[in-house]
């Protein structure tokens, strides 16, 4: 029986996150005192650039699972000051959607969309033959809304690839804004309030 392509990508990419927890785990279980909010935060302000390195490598292949961005913004939050998290975060989202764009059709993302979201696909598609910039930017600023949705419809669609970076960049890019600097000052203060 041949499974198709986005099948296995999907299967290796779901095993490969299953390795990642497990390890993770173990190590937890093994040195606790790796996982301590101030030894991480200790950890990646002495390696900030290979921090956000990792980071930036992280996020543009997180493109290939369809995973949603938000839990790593919200995870570097915790450990990286919020300009340079911020920054990267945009060279991610370019990153991450430009690889996207250009393998929606080779991964067969465009069949997945078009056969889990048939109703949010046809919609999409009537409202971005009438604007394609304010919706891609509506649509990457939406919070709960996959963007990795729209930069594949483009891509099928045949929508430039930098009016979609750009759409997706200023959407995400003030959505990100908000959870990063917004975050960053509430968990601050929190911590003030808590002496953590």
């Amino acid at each position: 029986m041949n499974k198709d392509k986005f099948e296995t990508v999907g299967s290796f990419g779901l095993y490969l996150w299953l390795a990642l927890i497990i390890s993770c785990l173990g190590l937890y279980t093994l040195q606790p005192e790796l996982f301590e909010p101030a030894n991480i935060r200790s950890f990646f302000s002495d390696n900030l650039y290979s921090g956000l390195a990792v980071y930036l490598l992280i996020c543009t292949l997180r493109g290939f699972t369809l995973i949603p961005s938000t839990p790593f913004v919200l995870a570097g939050i915790l450990v990286f000051p919020p300009l340079p998290l911020f920054l990267v975060n945009q060279v991610a989202v370019y990153s991450s959607s430009a690889v996207l764009y250009y393998m929606t059709k080779s991964m067969r993302f465009d069949n997945f969309f078009f056969a889990h979201y048939p109703e949010q696909v046809e919609r999409l598609i009537k409202l971005l033959r009438k604007r394609e910039l304010p919706v891609i930017s509506l649509w990457g600023f939406a919070p709960f809304i996959p963007t990795d949705m729209i930069v594949c419809i483009c891509s099928v669609l045949r929508i430039s690839v930098w009016k979609t970076l750009m759409g997706v960049s200023i959407g995400e890019g003030i959505i990100c804004a908000i959870y990063i600097f917004g975050g960053s000052a509430s968990l601050n203060a929190l911590m003030q309030y808590l002496q953590i």
